[in-house]
């Protein structure tokens, strides 16, 4: 049981501690009892829109004409990179965007391609037919695989698998040299990198509209993570570093699996593409790279120091507490035009650099070049001062991303509930760690979503259970100013000699609620004990689900049927939820309550103490235009009441 688990984990945060719960030093696998089917659990027919397949024997039918293999392999490989390489990788290792998202987490193609026993045609099925398509041996078991018959035609699927197999099987740029050169670069370049970056290397591959952020513009010499200054080009170890750590939290991997001949090929191709390396060269230039010192000892004078420093440099992008929702966001941040937010310092896990103080400090003092974040010069800020800075940022986020487990449990206590999102009661109660991810089976997608991940506290007192879930938004829709309290962060402070008489100003203007609201929802299988789960994309028409639904405006709590993305139905007078919303400093805080039992057993979920109920989460965030099918969604976890 979870509780077990729970005690052996050794926990490093409490609530109240940086905003955290519950941060085991453990990673746990929230599945743990699907195997993958074999190449014996292979049907021996599918049948695929009107085409019935034997597919034992079945090979692809692309390959009979040589003569057509490259167009159709490049075919593959823009579907491939259209609809599958967020979750499965640009390396097809399960390892993309989206990999630690879902529960069970995409499949690695490379281990599929390596056995031998599953040929071209088990991908076929896999393809065509989905998570819903396994065999029964294999459920319940509840996949973001969607089924791709009827969205992609059998050859087109057949592409796919052809790109597949052919791109995995020859992973390598043949005749390894002994020397690298600008030639084989080139070579390693088109093999591996071009669908991102695009054949000029000006980031304008086929995935690039997928990929947020986009890829880089390899033409313009300008290169955002470097030891040397803000707008420099980077060294040679830069780029190598590049190449083998990857960009954590975007769809750059990590090629430290190519051989090193083949690196250092790629940095001399990358660097023939930019003006700027051919004319450092020609005038003799040598590079001055930014030093860094040893870290300064960490003390809490040294943290206080930061903080100020804070508030008074950093907080106007970064946000008070660090959650990239700064005052100035509102005029800097465009996703569309890739105009990026702040990083947010609480989820170190996505540096993109690392996250140890040694390299908080490097980017502190080089800046990021082509972004508004700047560098801090050493005449204007010591290196004291600077590692003061490091030492507040460093305490923002836990060291490492928090386990995903299994279970969640609500706690009995006794007494009345807490259905205020800051009552310190909430304080002593155990908070679970979910990550969200991209809707990506139904038109029109999310491949971008403001919301990645939740925090999630249950308690019960037999009577009553209510919820607290805490997500990150960097926005919040004006309107609730005038329903809930809300803490936005304010510009930093002026200069005194610069502060206007707040006597003298006018009252700000009445808020205005966004076009589209931003929203939240639980969802509960409609009815427990029916077998396999319904679908976790809010369900189907056989297996229906529940939803606890908020939205910022109206600010209310409603109650839905669903049985599917769009097909929501409001329950009438069974709406018995409540709940209780605030923001703070770029987070939103919501409370869910409700009676353990209803009169309604037919549509609503029913809460008994000991007994396993599915739980799942969906998050909007109505400024970035996110509405039905666009949203952040979760996989299937379990509740617990204890």
């Amino acid at each position: 049981m979870i509780s077990s688990v729970i005690d052996k984990l050794q926990r490093t945060y409490r609530p109240g501690l940086g905003g955290l719960a519950l941060l085991v030093s453990l990673l746990v696998s929230p599945v743990s009892a699907f195997t993958n089917p074999t190449s014996a659990d292979l049907p021996k027919t599918i049948t695929v829109g009107s085409t019935t397949y034997s597919l034992p024997n079945l090979d692809n039918p692309l390959r009979a004409d040589k003569t057509k293999l490259k167009d159709h392999r490049e075919a593959g490989a823009k579907l491939y990179f259209t609809h599958c390489y967020l979750c499965h990788g640009d390396l097809k290792d399960g390892r993309g965007v989206f990999g630690d998202r879902f529960s069970p987490a995409p499949a690695n193609l490379r281990k599929l391609v390596a056995d031998a026993d599953k040929k071209e045609s088990y991908a076929f099925w896999r393809i065509a037919k989905g998570g819903r398509g396994l065999p029964e041996a294999h459920r319940p078991w509840e996949s973001a695989m969607p089924e791709w018959e009827g969205k992609l035609t059998p050859e087109e699927i057949w592409q796919v698998v052809l790109f597949l197999f052919d791109s995995v099987r020859y992973p390598f740029v043949p005749n390894e040299p002994q020397k690298a050169s600008v030639e084989r670069g080139t070579e390693v370049y088109e093999k591996h990198c071009l669908h991102c970056h695009g054949a000029k290397g000006d980031g304008k591959g086929i995935a690039a509209p997928f990929s947020s952020p986009r890829p880089r513009n390899f033409t313009k010499g300008h290169y955002k993570f470097r030891s040397t200054a803000f707008g420099k080009i980077p060294t040679d170890d830069d780029m190598r570093k590049m190449l083998v750590t990857g960009m954590p939290g975007t769809t750059m991997p990590s090629w430290k699996h190519l051989p090193e001949v083949d690196r250092e090929s790629l940095v001399l191709y990358l660097k023939s593409l930019g003006r700027k390396f051919e004319k450092f060269k020609k005038r003799g230039k040598s590079h001055k790279v930014i030093p860094v010192p040893e870290p300064a000892p960490f003390t809490l004078e040294s943290k206080e120091r930061g903080r100020k420093l804070f508030i008074k440099n950093c907080s106007g992008c970064h946000g008070v507490e660090g959650r990239s929702d700064g005052a100035s966001t509102h005029k800097i941040v465009n996703i569309a035009k890739d105009q990026l937010r702040p990083r947010n310092l609480t989820q170190s896990w996505l540096f993109r650099r690392s996250h140890t103080r040694k390299d908080l400090f490097q980017t502190l003092r080089t800046g990021l070049s082509l972004t508004a974040m700047p560098r801090l010069s050493p005449r204007v800020h010591s290196d004291e001062t600077v590692w003061d800075l490091v030492n507040y940022v460093y305490t923002l986020s836990p060291a490492v991303q928090p386990a995903v487990l299994e279970e969640m449990r609500a706690e009995r206590v006794e007494g009345p509930l807490p259905d205020d999102p800051e009552d310190p009661a909430w304080k002593l109660v155990t908070a679970y760690y979910f990550p969200l991810g991209g809707q990506l089976e139904e038109e029109p997608k999310s491949n971008f979503t403001t919301t990645s991940s939740l925090w999630i506290q249950a308690v019960h007192n037999g009577r009553e259970i209510a919820f607290r879930i805490r997500w990150d938004d960097p926005t919040f829709d004006p309107i609730l100013k005038e329903t809930a309290k809300v803490l936005e962060s304010p510009p930093p402070p002026l200069p005194a000699h610069l502060q206007a008489d707040p006597a003298d100003q006018p009252p700000p203007p009445k808020p205005k609620p966004q076009k589209i609201p931003d929203a939240f929802a639980l969802q509960f299988p409609a009815s427990l004990g029916s077998g396999n789960l319904p679908h976790f994309l809010n369900g189907s028409p056989d297996r229906p689900v529940t939803l606890w639904h908020w939205t910022s405006y109206p600010n209310q709590i409603t109650e839905w049927t669903a049985q599917g993305v769009s097909q929501w139905s409001r329950k009438g007078m069974s709406q018995e939820v409540k709940g209780k919303v605030a923001f703070r400093y770029g987070q939103y805080q919501l409370v869910l309550k409700r009676a353990l039992t209803t009169s309604d057993r037919k549509r609503d979920i029913q809460f008994q103490t000991g007994q396993e109920v599915p739980i799942a989460f969906n998050a909007w965030d109505g400024n970035e235009g996110e509405s039905g099918s666009k949203k952040a969604v979760s996989s299937w976890y379990k509740l617990i009441l204890d």
